[in-house]
């Protein structure tokens, strides 16, 4: 059986500042490189034998910081790993969607299957991960892999590992550069 190890990107001042970042290429901010950074010393004596990465450099830079005191470990840059298109909304607040009646009725109808003007649905979302899941699965059983993504991304392969239905995703809370390990999701599955 394949273990994971999932690890969000580090922050970028688009977290700050609360903006949808989806496919921009958003660069970790300082505080970023240090949470990173910190995720490197947490990993250091837990071995893996891949990295997965978004392509984005965001989680680029965060992988690479990640397995920077490990052995060398080859990394694969993956665009499908990158995170949900928010379309015409990337660059703008989220908490205007829950001052905009339309669109939060709309995504509160139809959660899953709502998708962003020009960009993609939870389950388009769940389409790649699917398919990203079942590639390394296929090439890497019985391998610990690190997957470097973001928030959208975790939570519905945080639902594909565990079983969970996609309704449940916001039980899993990834924070940046935090690992969690494949043990811990299935733990917090079982105990909700």
């Amino acid at each position: 059986m394949t273990k994971y190890i999932l690890l969000r990107h580090g922050q970028t001042d688009w977290n700050v500042q609360r903006l949808y970042q989806g496919q921009t290429d958003i660069p970790l901010n300082e505080n970023g490189i240090s949470q990173a950074e910190a995720a490197a010393l947490f990993l250091k004596d837990t071995p893996f034998d891949i990295v997965y990465s978004s392509d984005l450099i965001r989680a680029v830079v965060t992988a690479q910081i990640a397995v920077s005191l490990h052995e060398p470990v080859p990394i694969i840059y993956d665009t499908r790993i990158r995170e949900r298109h928010f379309g015409s909304f990337e660059g703008t607040n989220y908490q205007r969607d829950l001052m905009n009646p339309g669109i939060l009725e709309s995504m509160d109808q139809n959660p899953l299957t709502y998708r962003f003007p020009g960009g993609e649905s939870l389950t388009d979302l769940e389409i790649r991960a699917r398919a990203v899941f079942s590639g390394i699965e296929n090439k890497h059983p019985d391998e610990t892999v690190l997957l470097v993504s973001h928030g959208s991304f975790l939570t519905i392969f945080a639902c594909i590992l565990t079983g969970e239905p996609l309704e449940n995703r916001k039980r899993f809370i990834f924070r940046n550069a935090e690992p969690v390990f494949l043990e811990q999701l299935l733990e917090q599955s079982k105990n909700e």
